[in-house]
């Protein structure tokens, strides 16, 4: 469990520290979410952890505290199949006042058939319209805080091969699994990029960062099976979940300009993380992609 000496001394010499700060990071139970934590925890910080599935995260939790018994880990139910978990959740936190200094959007799938309770293909609806949910909704109460907020979206490099077919968005006629992971992530990106248009010159810095291809269950099922098959042998080409986790690191200690997409360096695949280009596929067509989805939650959730 405990962080490579590696991963320290890549951070130790970022100077940064994190105490007093909070960090919230959706998705923490497995992955690069836990591994996230985990660098939160190793820089000071107090970890929120958002959850689906509360007996795992509790699991988690407990494995975190044995390397950092004296931290202050929270654990929080959040199901993005489920607009009501997703409001009950930022409920919460507006109710109980908490002062959030990094909120990570880190949870996502990719292989996972069928509809959100919401009518939502799963993978749009999980990995976007989940992600604009919860934006819509905290980014506002988090722009009243005192102090910088750093928020990043987690997209994939995937998102470089994307299209958007507003007339058949969710792939109902020919659905590919590598095809709707794309375009879910390529919404999320285009919608990032213009909330950071959006928060400009506010204390809110939102951010895309990106994995490369890790070796977790999403990540290699992200690049078919022959990525599958090889990964056991060839680990080393890939990031580990721990490198993956340290985008947001990056992003703290550079400060880079919010909107900016930070991934791997090699690549943008592998190895430590660095700033990436943002193409034009992600500033472009913003417009008409927010009138889409504001029409979809409209017609299907009866906002």
């Amino acid at each position: 469990m405990a962080l490579s000496n590696r991963t320290k001394k890549w951070m130790d010499k970022k100077n940064i520290t994190l105490k007093g700060k909070t960090v919230l990071i959706t998705g923490a139970n497995s992955g690069v979410g836990l591994k996230s934590a985990e660098c939160a925890l190793y820089l000071g910080a107090d970890v929120i952890m958002a959850c689906r599935n509360l007996t795992k995260a509790e699991s988690s939790k407990e494995e975190l505290l044995k390397d950092y018994p004296e931290a202050s880990v929270e654990l929080m139910k959040l199901d993005l199949s489920d607009f009501s978990s997703i409001d009950a959740f930022v409920k919460e936190i507006k109710d109980t006042k908490k002062d959030i200094d990094v909120f990570i959007n880190n949870a996502g799938v990719f292989h996972q058939s069928g509809m959100t309770k919401d009518g939502f293909e799963n993978v749009i609806g999980i990995n976007y319209f989940a992600v604009y949910r919860i934006s819509e909704e905290i980014l506002p109460y988090l722009a009243n805080l005192s102090h910088k907020v750093v928020y990043c979206n987690t997209v994939s490099v995937v998102h470089k091969i994307a299209r958007i077919d507003y007339k058949d968005f969710y792939y109902s006629k020919k659905y590919g699994h590598l095809n709707v992971y794309s375009r879910s992530k390529l919404c999320l990106a285009k919608y990032s990029y213009e909330l950071s248009q959006k928060y400009e010159n506010t204390n809110i810095f939102v951010y895309m960062i990106h994995p490369g291809i890790s070796v977790t269950p999403l990540g290699v099922n992200a690049f078919g099976n022959i990525v599958k098959k090889i990964a056991p042998y060839v680990g080393g080409i890939f990031n580990s979940p721990e490198k993956s986790a340290l985008q947001t690191i990056y992003i703290l200690s550079k400060n880079p300009p919010a909107g900016s997409l930070v991934g791997p360096g090699i690549f943008g695949v592998w190895g430590f993380p660095k700033e990436g280009r943002v193409g034009k596929s992600v500033k472009t067509g913003r417009d008409e992609l927010i009138e889409f989805t504001k029409n979809e939650l409209k017609r299907r959730c009866h906002d």
